[in-house]
């Protein structure tokens, strides 16, 4: 049982925590209020983000203060002092890694939403979700391995353990790591964009949603999504028809009876994209119509053209396909 002096002991320190408790929550309200006021007279929204973000742990570190103030205020508590530092320093360093974490993402996310907008940084916007990953599990990382050590545990053979449980789990789940950096490295190498309109093996044209952790994401020009994992998506050969500059030639293909003439099918669809000037076509590119195969009842044919923004490339392909079934027809 817990004698006089321990128990006396126990109140004053329950006392100053509540004490503090009670500090921390007039005084750490006000203080975020103060902040809120000055970033307020900013242009930028990146300090309202991150202050708005981190209330919660700026607020704790008040309480935290004031308890360590008191403690160490009264002679009689040195030796819970003494025992407490530890976990009190332990605590503040956790709580000042969930606020780099929380700033960091802030940060982060307002890049994403409005700081791209400036052009500084010319960061690629499909790097952020890769960038706040890491740099959250970097900082709970550290952050935890300096509070441990603070409380006096040996951290020495929890790496070990965690090491030789990260060899067992790699070996268990090579196809899930073979994934997992095949997109970090498509991340990284950047050699698609999101929205990019990608012309795949199989000849479908899809356009890129995103590239996840495990997986990639494709819309096809049905608007179905294709599912394809990261180290199978990488060792594809995949056009970019966005790249470099967003100009493509597209081809229409089509056949006809061996006597037409293609001459006239070539001005006929030329003067049907003059009228029309559907939007992304570059007609100051001109056409061609050239001749793929001859069979001895027809003549197989592609017409190209120029778009900038291959996401216009079906409409243009609607007006010269209705005009090719308008010649074939004879119709004027």
């Amino acid at each position: 049982m817990l004698d006089s002096q321990s128990l006396y002991y126990a109140g004053h320190i329950v006392l100053l925590l509540a004490a503090s408790v009670l500090v921390g929550r007039i005084a750490g309200p006000v203080f975020t209020r103060l902040l809120e006021a000055l970033s307020g007279r900013t242009a930028s929204t990146l300090d309202d983000r991150v202050i708005k973000a981190t209330k919660g742990p700026i607020e704790s570190f008040f309480f935290l203060g004031v308890f360590y103030f008191l403690i160490h205020a009264f002679p009689e508590l040195s030796s819970a002092a003494q025992f407490l530092e530890h976990y009190i320093y332990a605590i503040i360093v956790v709580i000042s890694t969930y606020l780099l974490s929380e700033a960091s993402g802030a940060a982060i996310r307002w890049y994403y939403e409005e700081g791209h907008k400036t052009g500084r940084l010319g960061m690629d916007l499909s790097l952020l979700p890769l960038v706040r990953k890491v740099t959250k599990l970097a900082i709970y990382a550290i952050g935890f391995t300096v509070a441990l050590s603070a409380t006096g545990f040996d951290v020495t053979g929890l790496l070990a353990v965690t090491s030789v449980a990260g060899i067992i789990l790699g070996l268990a789940s090579q196809e899930t790591l073979g994934n997992l950096f095949a997109g970090i490295a498509l991340q990284m190498d950047r050699p698609y964009r999101y929205g990019d309109y990608l012309s795949l093996p199989g000849g479908e044209i899809a356009i890129v949603r995103k590239i996840g952790m495990r997986s990639t994401r494709l819309e096809d020009t049905s608007y179905n999504t294709i599912i394809i994992s990261n180290s199978e998506f990488a060792k594809m050969r995949i056009t970019n028809l966005s790249l470099p500059n967003d100009v493509s030639v597209v081809g229409v293909t089509g056949e006809l009876p061996l006597g037409a003439d293609l001459a006239k099918l070539e001005s006929r669809l030329s003067s049907a994209l003059s009228r029309a000037k559907p939007a992304g076509l570059l007609q100051e590119k001109g056409y061609s119509l050239v001749i793929d195969s001859a069979k001895p009842s027809s003549v197989a044919f592609t017409f190209s053209f120029w778009v900038k923004g291959y996401q216009h490339a079906v409409t243009i392909r609607k007006i010269i396909n209705r005009e090719i079934l308008a010649f074939a027809k004879g119709k004027k």
